[in-house]
């Protein structure tokens, strides 16, 4: 437990899809975003009201992520954002790498008290990233909203989707990190929902080759990484800081740590050994945009997911709805409500999950395992580790 922060009793992050419309059409869309916005989308009055909401969990409040879709489309986002901090929230805000994030745009997000601002890259060229992004010139686009928001002192996160198209770049994408010098690389492992396919996966190996790839850049760049839908990445955090880690790496990895001492060379980057943004073994540390990151949180443990139409999900890729902001009030559903309740205990997991000595940090993607199984108490279906004490 974090400091002020008890997960049983209040989420840490809070990722809310303020509008589903967007004008690019990706790949692995959980959300099947479309051109126009629904017209059921929560009111500005309504949005307002989640706002007054989210302060009912008390202080420090959770970390509000706007995002859809794309939330530019809403033209109402900045006051959105200005009502949050001014109530005391910390916002950031993830949008689509399209000519609505002006310069204009991004000076009046600063203004409004954005702590940070998110844009995805799921390639290093045009070729990978708008083929995955389904449009072209997003990938120049993204790169100059980077640029901007740096020239303005904006806080910048990359998040990068991890697919069977983009493997072996990775690399590429950790130098383009590394150029543009951002507070933090997000390395999402897809679930198969919404246009995600399950043939877009990495396999159970590769997923663990990239989590130790991801350990070593942690360790060895001045970046910091984060894993989302894969929590074992605190796991091998664990085990490889005490010497414990026993599995064998694969070729995938072999790959990504020869690119990675090029990388190093080139760079000349000597290796820190510092301290992991939310491992398992070390505080969270706080950016100098005053977000910080806690350990244990995973879907529906320390984070919830708001859509556009006010239903209340354990996250964004776990679709069984706990219940609407517009019916009951966030603070009652996260405290409640059976699927939240479920969540929140590691000790209710199956399979070699529910056994497993982790539990409590990781306790595996429930959303994938949903997606993957129909049950997300059930075990991650990409973890290759098998617990100490599992029998089959």
């Amino acid at each position: 437990m974090m400091h002020g922060y008890d997960l049983q009793q209040k989420p840490f992050i809070v990722f809310w899809e303020i509008t589903r419309a967007c004008m690019l059409a990706c790949r692995h869309c959980r959300a099947r975003a479309q051109k126009k916005r629904h017209p059921d989308e929560l009111t500005f009055e309504e949005a307002i009201g989640v706002i007054d909401q989210l302060t009912e969990f008390g202080k420090p409040y959770p970390l509000v992520v706007f995002t859809g879709g794309d939330p530019l489309m809403r033209d109402d986002i900045n006051d959105l954002i200005k009502y949050s901090t001014d109530r005391g929230l910390r916002a950031a805000i993830a949008f689509s790498g399209t000519e609505l994030a002006t310069k204009s745009r991004l000076e009046k997000l600063k203004n409004a008290g954005i702590a940070r601002i998110a844009i995805s890259l799921d390639g290093s060229n045009p070729d990978v990233h708008d083929h995955f992004r389904g449009v072209k010139g997003t990938f120049e686009q993204s790169i100059k909203i980077l640029e901007i928001a740096k020239t303005m002192g904006i806080s910048r996160q990359i998040n990068t989707t991890v697919s069977t198209y983009n493997l072996l770049d990775l690399p590429n994408l950790l130098e383009i990190c590394l150029k543009e010098g951002v507070t933090l690389w997000d390395v999402f492992f897809i679930v198969p929902t919404g246009r995600a396919k399950a043939e877009l996966m990495p396999s159970p190996q590769q997923f663990e080759d990239i989590l130790n790839w991801l350990y070593d850049v942690t360790r060895e760049t001045p970046l910091n990484v984060k894993s989302s839908a894969a929590t074992h990445l605190r796991r091998i955090e664990y085990q490889r800081d005490t010497g414990k880690y026993r599995t064998p790496f694969g070729e995938l990895y072999k790959a990504l740590k020869e690119r990675l001492e090029e990388i190093k060379k080139s760079y000349n980057l000597k290796v820190e050994k510092k301290r992991v943004v939310a491992g398992y073994t070390h505080k969270s540390l706080a950016h100098g945009d005053g977000i910080k990151r806690a350990q244990g949180i995973t879907d529906g443990r320390g984070m919830f997911f708001i859509s556009h139409i006010g239903d209340v999900y354990p996250s964004g890729f776990l679709p069984i709805e706990a219940g609407n902001v517009r019916e009951t009030s966030l603070k009652k559903i996260y405290m409640t409500s059976n699927i939240f309740m479920e969540l929140k205990d590691p000790d209710r997991l199956k399979g070699k999950c529910g056994v497993c000595e982790f539990r409590q940090i990781c306790g595996g993607s429930r959303a994938r395992a949903f997606a993957l199984t129909g049950d997300y108490l059930e075990a991650e279906p990409n973890c290759i580790y098998i617990p100490a004490k599992y029998n089959k």
